[in-house]
């Protein structure tokens, strides 16, 4: 009989792209450099239940679709005669938020009464969300309101708009009160771990993928890796920060600083938003109306997979909120589609962000609401490591933190997963 230690990884949101591919570098990293000595073996499996569209369907759905994937890879395990004795999970974006749920579900069907939780990690994932903080700006706040109705339920889930159980309370705070099965799961793993950009993510930036209430990388308006001042861990600098020091943001750009002076600031504005509609107009005709067609009609989609899940009686997970690859050319294709896509979300960010500060110690501070305050207090009493990498060969830091796909811009990614195989990811 032989043991196993499963490891699922979990892919994110990617649209119709979103597949499990994007983890293949992390997975073949894995099987290849961690070699159990005591006997065991190790088990690593893609979940692919939410790939695609699927994703719009809320991270509780997809939650519950990737526990029945893990716990038919645990069953056929034993219909082998062997047995899963320890277990652990990597989520990337989205895909973090999904295993968070996933956990949940596993404790309350008792899965960890006899197989040993070691390592959850996720990398550049939103743990609070993807709102942005509190602000006056309006082409944000009109952006907060209107995004989340773009990708259905689980918009509504990343921007903290839908209200689950009978306290009313965002899925994703309630997946942080200390009463929830979901915390009580994350509390039981022995080793917590996390990684987060600290520039050009800002879809997924510090304050949330870092679960922090400040950000001193400046990750809401720097672009520039060489603005950020700090000290890197042994054989894995420049990428992999060393949090146990000082680092920051300092302007050393020579790029000209937003915002000297209201006409200078207006100009800036304006250059900003031509760029932006530049590069939409560039890219409309594959992009552009397609996404806001295939939106509408996934949304209905989404509410008809919905009715369908929820009518089956194994899906009902209302108990859950009670106390207590090959490569081809389409596939080139798609990948340098979702780089732009990236690069294109961006590129909205810094348009609406025009006004940068001229130091370290002037830049707006961030402001988040009480669910966010609530959320990040909440989950940083479980003892996370984290780990703030900076990649300075590409602006889709979001998809190179892992290398989503072969590109030699994403080179450094290579050095991050590294860093998660030989120091992060334990056996014991």
């Amino acid at each position: 009989m032989v043991n196993y230690h499963l490891v699922i990884l979990v892919h994110g949101y990617c649209s119709v792209w979103g597949n499990s591919s994007h983890l293949a570098y992390i997975e073949k990293q894995l099987i290849e450099n961690v070699k159990p000595d005591d006997g065991s073996k190790l088990l690593v499996y893609k979940t692919g239940s939410h790939s695609g569209y699927l994703t719009y369907d809320g991270i509780d759905v997809n939650g519950k679709r990737i526990t029945d994937e893990i716990l038919e890879q645990t069953q056929q395990v034993r219909e082998n005669g062997d047995t899963v004795t320890k277990f652990s999970i990597i989520g990337y974006s989205l895909g973090g938020l999904i295993s968070r749920y996933a956990i949940g579900v596993l404790l309350k069907q008792g899965y960890f009464d006899k197989i040993e939780p070691v390592n959850f990690v996720t990398f550049c994932t939103p743990h609070i969300g993807v709102s942005k903080p509190h602000t006056r700006n309006f082409s944000v706040r009109l952006y907060n309101n209107i995004a989340p109705h773009f990708l259905a339920i689980t918009g509504s889930q990343f921007f903290l708009k839908d209200k689950v159980g009978e306290f009313s309370k965002p899925l994703l705070v309630w997946m942080a009160d200390p009463n929830s099965v979901f915390y009580l799961a994350l509390k039981q793993f022995k080793y917590k771990s996390l990684y987060a950009n600290v520039v050009n993510d800002k879809r997924c930036c510090w304050f949330t993928s870092s679960i922090s209430l400040t950000d001193p990388v400046n990750s809401l308006y720097n672009k520039f890796p060489q603005n950020i001042t700090a000290e890197y861990i042994k054989g894995y600098e420049p990428n992999v920060i060393d949090a146990s020091k000082p680092f920051y943001f300092e302007q050393k750009s020579k790029e000209q600083t937003y915002g000297a002076s209201s006409r200078r600031g207006l100009f800036w504005k304006t250059l900003n938003w031509c760029k932006l509609i530049g590069t939409i107009a560039i890219y409309a005709p594959i992009m552009g109306l397609s996404f806001v067609v295939s939106s509408i009609y996934q949304r209905i989609q989404t509410l008809n997979r919905l009715r369908h899940f929820h009518s089956e009686k194994s899906n009902n997970l209302s108990h859950l909120y009670e106390y207590n690859e090959n490569t081809s050319l389409f596939t080139n294709l798609s990948n340098k589609l979702e780089d732009e896509q990236d690069t294109i979300v961006e590129d909205m960010y810094g348009a609406m962000n025009w006004k940068v500060s001229h130091s370290s110690s002037n830049f707006p501070p961030i402001t988040l609401d009480d669910s966010q305050k609530f959320a990040v207090e909440k989950l940083n009493t479980l003892g996370w490591q984290k780990f703030p990498i900076i990649l300075r060969h590409t602006t889709a830091t979001h998809a190179g933190a892992i290398v989503r796909h072969a590109d030699p811009n994403f080179d450094e990614g290579k050095v991050i997963v590294g860093h998660f195989v030989e120091n992060v990811f334990k056996l014991e």
